[in-house]
């Protein structure tokens, strides 16, 4: 499917990713599979902008993802 393969392009860079939900996320995108994008080094990043470390990786339902964004360096 081409647009894993653009997710796919950009495995190991840093994303927020924010959620249908309204949560979001910090983190390395590591792995992607049809369902899920995985997170590394990830953290949960409240409204307020205060950031919540998360132990582990994060594993994200794709079809719950309303966008993703690349920080700038």
């Amino acid at each position: 499917m081409r647009a894993d393969r653009l997710v796919k392009q950009h495995m190991r860079s840093r994303y927020l990713v924010t959620m249908a939900s309204g949560e979001a996320f910090d983190g390395v995108l590591v792995d992607v599979d049809p369902q899920h994008l995985v997170l590394a080094d990830a953290e949960a990043v409240a409204p307020t902008g205060e950031r919540t470390p998360i132990d582990g990786r994060l594993w994200l339902p794709r079809p719950s993802v309303q966008y993703m964004q690349q920080p700038k360096a």
